[in-house]
């Protein structure tokens, strides 16, 4: 075998490593885009919905137009950009806790998308540098909302991953979080900075969802070869009975 044949496939397998990250990285960056036009298509709806509310009601009861009509004109300005300013706070300026909360006894089924939504919501809060483990950690999310969709919870591969997404994770966000920004990339007593251990953290959580995810797919796997040798069992000997 030549030297190209025996690098072939390891290169091969890198391509698409590889291409599989570019097509992760670019869905969850359409993604975040879709979320944020949706989010500011509401405000600007709840904004003429408002606008299209306060006025006319103004007119009606007279305030606006009326006896006290100088008045009017001073607070319907306020009164509008004050409700303005309201809605873009509930649409962009809203800080989500840094804590996942989840009710109790959650189907597991439902627990990568509840982690994706919360994890999304966390990003603006992250260092840069950890987009690229975000958006990996989010991959695996989405592949593991269908992969998990009629999995029996009891398996210690569904009890891992659960550990994995209720605690572990969670649990690394909001103690990242609840340091002073202005320490974040401070070395604390001359080992890593808070910014290096969030970052070695979220790839070490990386890591075991996909371990945890060969596990799930190695069952179902198992699963599909078991229901296919019981066909041929079945039918080919059907076939040769005829």
């Amino acid at each position: 075998m030549s030297r190209h044949d025996r690098r072939g496939p390891p290169t091969n397998d890198l391509v698409r490593r590889l291409a599989d990250d570019v097509e992760v990285r670019t869905r969850r960056r359409r993604k975040r885009h879709k979320h944020t036009f949706n989010r500011a298509l509401k405000a600007v709806l709840a904004m003429i919905i408002v606008t299209f509310v306060i006025i006319p009601t103004m007119v009606v009861s007279g305030f606006l137009f009326g006896p006290r009509g100088v008045e009017g004109l001073v607070a319907a300005p306020l009164l509008l950009l004050t409700s303005w300013a309201g809605i873009l706070y509930w649409a962009f300026g809203y800080k989500p806790r840094a804590t996942l909360n989840l009710p109790s006894g959650i189907d597991l089924a439902q627990l990568p998308s509840r982690t994706d939504e919360w994890l999304e919501q966390q990003r603006r809060f992250l260092p840069y540098a950890a987009s690229s483990h975000l958006d990996s950690i989010g991959g695996r999310l989405e592949s593991l909302a269908v992969q998990l969709e009629g999995a029996r919870s009891d398996k210690p591969a569904a009890h891992e991953l659960r550990r994995l997404l209720s605690d572990e994770l969670p649990e690394l966000v909001s103690g990242y979080r609840r340091v002073p920004r202005a320490l974040q990339r401070q070395p604390l007593h001359g080992g890593s900075t808070p910014e290096r251990q969030l970052l070695d953290g979220l790839a070490t959580i990386d890591e075991q969802m996909g371990r945890v995810q060969e596990q799930l797919a190695a069952d179902d796997m198992h699963a599909l070869a078991t229901h296919q040798r019981y066909l041929d069992l079945k039918y080919k000997r059907d076939d040769e009975l005829k």
